[in-house]
């Protein structure tokens, strides 16, 4: 007979396995938008040019000016390119966007990107870009994302809480 405890431990080795060990990405967010992610309402997260992954792969989330921190992270369970109109018909309604917004983060492309994110989890403490650049783990955010190797990810994962 399997224990909870047990079961509980089998489940998250399998989470974990899912996840890319080597990288995660840091995603560089407006605090409304980080902040609607953490609370579980925004669940895509859509993207000029989205990130080169193949795996579920976890994200950090910064929360850019004037918050300057990150805030939590989530899972990019996949990322979905395509034309514009069939992204917005696919994703539109888990983004907390209006479509005239969508149209204008967009203008002048017709393909974008689709981050498919589950698992979002609030840090218990905020690591400011004070403390970011104090630990050396990270001298600047990124713009929109950048790749980050798992090992420093999961040394500000430790920090945060």
């Amino acid at each position: 007979m399997v224990t909870r405890v047990a079961k509980a431990m089998i489940e998250r080795a399998r989470r974990e396995r899912l996840v890319d060990p080597d990288r995660m990405i840091v995603l560089s967010l407006k605090p409304l938008y980080a902040e609607a992610i953490l609370s579980g309402v925004k669940t895509v997260e859509f993207r000029r040019i989205g990130p080169k992954i193949s795996v579920r792969t976890r994200a950090l989330i910064y929360a850019s000016a004037p918050v300057k921190a990150l805030l939590g992270t989530c899972i990019v369970e996949s990322v979905t390119t395509d034309r514009l109109a069939v992204l917005w018909k696919a994703f539109g309604a888990r983004t907390g966007l209006s479509h005239a917004e969508f149209r204008d983060y967009f203008e002048g492309l017709e393909v974008g990107s689709a981050l498919a994110l589950s698992g979002a989890r609030r840090f218990s403490r905020r690591l400011t870009l004070a403390d970011l650049r104090a630990s050396r783990r990270m001298e600047r955010p990124p713009q929109s994302y950048s790749y980050l190797d798992a090992a420093i990810g999961n040394q500000l994962l430790r920090l945060a809480g």
